[in-house]
């Protein structure tokens, strides 16, 4: 009995020491409580979807005076539990960003200490490569407190909400000759998207990844930044030759097939593009008709 709660006190005390030995003796200047950070995605229907869409996350943290004092991955564990422990931090108020799925993404401006400044992109379009898109990207943003240690303290726990930072593009092209070799642009899209969750930086072109589904039917799919302006952005079909078989305009294909609502959380932007004798046909697949919040 005796050693039983021998045990169960040092364990006590090690947890009450877990981020510094100097506790057990009652000295708390490095004393940290423990403060962690929920991770959450509603989409667009109030529900939990994280699981679903999310299953990479980096973790960057910024101090009072916008120094980044933690960037890193986190763990396997941590994002199927959608929940971190944070690393011990000095009492203060702290930002923390989240970007979901960057895989094939890297942040650049980092020590800038303005969210403006600091902007994630295409590994490829940093490179200045050709981009066939983005990752299907999802951003998060919190204010956390850190407080002094007190030794009464419990588990302290926010929770962080994503919001998506991209949207899903489908091309669907009909009266293709199977031996003909189209080539798929997305003009005028935005590359990059900042630290606000808001996507900017110099004009550029995608060239989409599209393949032969036989039929005469080709198709294409990516993802690209969520740029609020359409005005300027077109998808373009070229011959391998480069002469311009179609242009269409995102804003005016957007605001003739109101299905497409691109405030939404999860939006799929599809294009249904058919070559006949004379002309192009533009529309929506008629799936997406019948169903207007597809899984994409």
């Amino acid at each position: 009995m005796r050693l039983m709660k021998f045990r169960n006190i040092l364990l006590g005390l090690l947890l009450t020491g877990s981020f510094s030995t100097s506790c057990i003796n009652e000295d708390y200047s490095d004393c940290h409580n423990i403060y962690r950070l929920a991770l959450s995605y509603l989409g667009d229907e109030n529900a939990e979807i994280f699981p679903d869409k999310i299953d990479c996350v980096h973790m960057y943290v910024f101090d009072e005076q916008n120094r980044c004092v933690v960037s890193e991955q986190l763990s396997e564990a941590e994002v199927q539990a959608m929940l971190v422990t944070l690393p011990a931090l000095d009492p203060g108020t702290y930002d923390i960003v989240c970007v979901g799925n960057a895989y094939e993404t890297e942040v650049e401006n980092l020590s800038s200490g303005d969210f403006e400044q600091i902007v994630f992109s295409a590994k490829d379009h940093i490179a200045g490569k050709t981009v066939s898109g983005n990752d299907p990207l999802y951003w998060s943003s919190i204010e956390y407190q850190i407080r002094p240690f007190d030794v009464k303290q419990s588990v302290t726990t926010e929770t962080t909400y994503f919001k998506a930072s991209h949207y899903d593009v489908s091309v669907d092209i009909i009266g293709v000759p199977s031996a003909a070799d189209l080539v798929v642009k997305l003009v005028g899209v935005s590359p990059q998207t900042d630290f606000n969750n808001v996507a900017k930086g110099t004009q550029t072109t995608y060239v989409m990844d599209a393949v032969h589904n036989g039929d005469n039917r080709m198709s294409a799919v990516n993802n690209i930044m969520r740029h609020s302006d359409q005005s300027e952005v077109y998808l373009v079909i070229e011959a391998s030759d480069g002469r311009e078989l179609a242009r269409i305009s995102f804003a005016e294909h957007i605001a003739n097939h109101p299905q497409i609502d691109v405030d939404k959380q999860e939006c799929l932007i599809p294009f249904e593009v058919i070559f006949k004798s004379a002309n192009v046909s533009i529309s929506v697949p008629s799936w997406f008709i019948k169903e207007t919040n597809p899984e994409f």
